[in-house]
């Protein structure tokens, strides 16, 4: 789509002032990197020289024309010359820093070269700081291209990013409505303005909350896939045994310590007395579904991610809405020696309710008792009393874990393992 020429003429009019207002020069540069990864160089090149003679151009546009545009400008628009003056004083003073990141800095980059040339700096002087001005600006968008020829999915570190700001997107939007709601107040010199700044904080934090939980909390959700693993229990036991409240691992963990080898674990929670609950993930639940489990005493359940999937399915014990015992599952491969699945469960105990970070928002949930091998042991013994039919045992599947900055739960590290 993009060749040589094209790329050098769509750089050089992004650069060039007057064209720059109507031509991005973001796709050129992006095509160029994307080129570039597929063993391309020239189109780099071709960016390059055409950014580098456009800010020329403008430079000297600028210095032939920048007075008395500016002159006409100012017998226009009077208010234009205290703007103007500013302008000056800042290259003035700091134009070696303004040359070199004004592509950094989004359309201040269209005028930057025409204000040097109008205000007489040295040709070498803008020479030298706007080339390396354009190279760390080009070269972001060259490197973004690189990285989509690659693909994101690709680069561990590049793909966590992009999974943060997907998920903390309704949170960024509510904290930048709050700051453009105090800017604008203290522009105009508002009374109260930090109480009603908080209160539009809280507003827009509980929009996004609803928005969070009634119509984003699938967008993680992954295809289904129909070819698990087949795992004996030693490699079962090199899973990972820990749970995040959210996609990306910014977020401390939660203890993953059972382990079920069986078709389905849902007729042994029937058979325990377990009460299957709806998730938000994997179950379409509006604001009025929402009341009528609080009234039932049977409230969703948050999704926790296990190799980046929410569980598959959820089970509580009956009990009240502060306290309450829960386990959700998760399918993770095929058990070699009887070809049965392999469930992973995260069974805790829900004691209150607690203001906390979760999958990229501030909410309230249910508190969590820390001490998870209360609640594993408690299941244990329901499931030994409760049916002859299954076989249970405590492995060691990881090192015990105390309570720390990376986990919400302490443990001895043993897996309650369910045949």
């Amino acid at each position: 789509m993009f060749d040589g020429m094209s790329l050098f003429f769509g750089a050089l009019l992004d650069a060039l002032i007057g064209p720059n207002l109507f031509v991005p020069g973001e796709p050129f540069l992006l095509a160029a990197g994307y080129q570039l990864q597929q063993g391309m160089w020239l189109g780099v090149v071709a960016v390059l020289l055409g950014g580098f003679l456009g800010d020329q151009m403008s430079y000297w546009i600028g210095r032939y024309f920048g007075r008395p545009t500016q002159k006409k400008l100012v017998s226009w628009k009077p208010k234009t010359r205290r703007i103007i003056a500013r302008c000056r004083l800042l290259m003035h003073k700091k134009g070696n820093y303004v040359l070199i990141f004004a592509r950094l800095l989004g359309p201040i980059a269209w005028v930057v070269p025409f204000m040097a040339g109008s205000h007489k700096i040295t040709w070498s002087r803008f020479t030298l700081f706007s080339a390396i001005g354009l190279v760390l600006g080009a070269g972001q968008f060259v490197c973004w291209g690189y990285a989509l020829g690659y693909g994101v999915e690709n680069i561990a570190w590049l793909n966590q990013v992009s999974v943060i700001l997907s998920e903390h997107k309704l949170s960024v939007i509510a904290l930048v409505m709050t700051i453009g709601f105090y800017y604008v107040g203290r522009k105009r010199g508002w009374r109260l303005l930090a109480t009603k700044s908080l209160a539009v904080f809280m507003l827009a934090m509980g929009w996004a909350n609803y928005n969070h939980f009634f119509y984003y909390s699938d967008d993680f959700l992954p295809p289904e896939d129909d070819h698990l693993p087949h795992l004996s229990l030693n490699e079962a036991q090199q899973l990972n045994y820990k749970v995040y409240p959210g996609v990306s691992n910014v977020f401390d963990a939660q203890a993953m310590n059972v382990l079920y080898i069986g078709d389905n674990p849902r007729n042994l929670m029937e058979a325990l007395g377990w009460i299957e609950n709806q998730t938000f993930s994997r179950h379409e639940i509006d604001l009025k579904d929402y009341l009528l489990l609080l009234k039932q005493k049977t409230p969703p359940v948050s999704d926790l991610f296990w190799n980046n999937q929410p569980q598959q399915m959820a089970f509580q014990l009956p009990g009240d809405l502060m306290k309450r015992s829960h386990i959700r599952w998760w399918q993770a491969g095929l058990d070699s020696e009887s070809q049965q699945a392999i469930w992973l469960g995260a069974i805790s105990y829900d004691d209150g309710l607690t203001l906390t970070p979760y999958s990229g928002i501030v909410t309230v949930l249910h508190r969590v008792d820390p001490n998870v091998d209360s609640e594993r042991d408690r299941f244990a013994s329901q499931v030994q009393q409760e049916s002859s039919s299954y076989q249970v045992e405590l492995l060691a599947m990881q090192s015990p874990i105390v309570l720390d900055n990376n986990h919400d739960y302490y443990s001895d590290g043993q897996v309650l393992v369910i045949r």
